[in-house]
Order: structure tokens, then sequence, then C-alpha cells
């Protein structure tokens, strides 16, 4: 006698296909919000560089940033969120490692970019200031942005991002 496998059995496949079915209808129905709810956050460069993201929201995690850190990875990237367009300047003091400085519109257009960013080791630091209002800044590893071939005008895709208002000192 020859034993009959499990993915052939007529009475155990009707059950998989009902289960696949619902998580397909329940997948299709709910609404994105709730899907990417669950996400880690992501910033999504218009060539397809993605990144994982620290959110910077608090005025204590945007003082400290990238701040005394030994490296930071080709995937990795922390977005600051302001309450409100503006001049929004940014230095290196006491970051260890060169970085790319992204200032963002409200709809994330690129309006300017800082690329390899030094670090500052002694007083007085230079200030990074974009050229036009931004409403959000993305630092990420030195030298990204231009292998990416990001550009003023560009478009950065996020994901699992919550988008609401940050503390206003």
């Amino acid at each position: 006698m020859v034993a009959r496998s499990a993915s052939r059995s007529p009475i155990l496949r009707l059950p998989l296909r009902v289960l696949a079915m619902a998580l397909v209808f329940l997948a299709s129905a709910a609404p994105a919000s709730r899907l990417e709810s669950g996400a880690e956050p992501r910033a999504i460069f218009p060539d397809g560089h993605a990144f994982r993201l620290e959110i910077a929201r608090t005025p204590e995690q945007k003082a400290r940033g990238y701040m005394y850190r030994d490296k930071v990875g080709r995937r990795e990237g922390m977005l600051f969120l302001f309450p409100d367009s503006d001049f929004h300047s940014f230095w290196m003091k006491n970051c260890r490692i060169p970085l790319d400085i992204v200032w963002l519109d409200e709809e994330h257009r690129v309006v300017y970019i800082e690329p390899m960013a030094p670090p500052c080791r002694a007083d007085p630091c230079p200030g990074y200031v974009p050229m036009r209002k931004a409403h959000y800044v993305l630092e990420v590893r030195a030298g990204i942005s231009t292998r990416a071939g990001l550009r003023i005008g560009d478009r950065i895709r996020f994901e699992g991002v919550d988008w609401s208002p940050p503390e206003v000192p």
C-alpha cells in the first residue's frame, strides 16, 4: 500500500484553500493605514534605495541626532520631524562620521542637499542651512545621496512613518 501525501488529500486541501482565500480577502479589505501601522519606518529614494528610519520627533531626539555614533549603516537613516517649514539649521558637533543631510518640503520633495558633511571635533562648528524652507530633514550615511543620484526636486517615498505633529519646544 502507498501512503497518500497530506497535500493530495481532498479533505485537507479544502480547508487550506478556504484559509488562503480568507487571508487574501482580509488583506485586500483592510485599509492601507491599518496594514502599514505595524510597518517599520522606511524612506525610499527614487532609485529604489530603501532606508530603515529612526524618527527624531522630540526636542531631545533632534538635539542628539547621530551624535556619538561610530557608524551609520548603508540602509539606515534618521528623519527629523518639525512642526513647521523653516530654514532648519543643522551642525555636526559631536558627530563621529560624515553624513548627507537632505532637506524636504511638505510633499517630501528634496529642497536642498548637503553631501558629505564632515564631523566637527572642535568649536565653532559650521551650520548647514537649506536655500529654501523645509519641513523635514533626512540624514543618511555620507555619499549615499550622490550614489543614489538624488537631486533637488526628487520625491522621497516614506512608509510606516507617524506624521502626527511633533512636540513644539
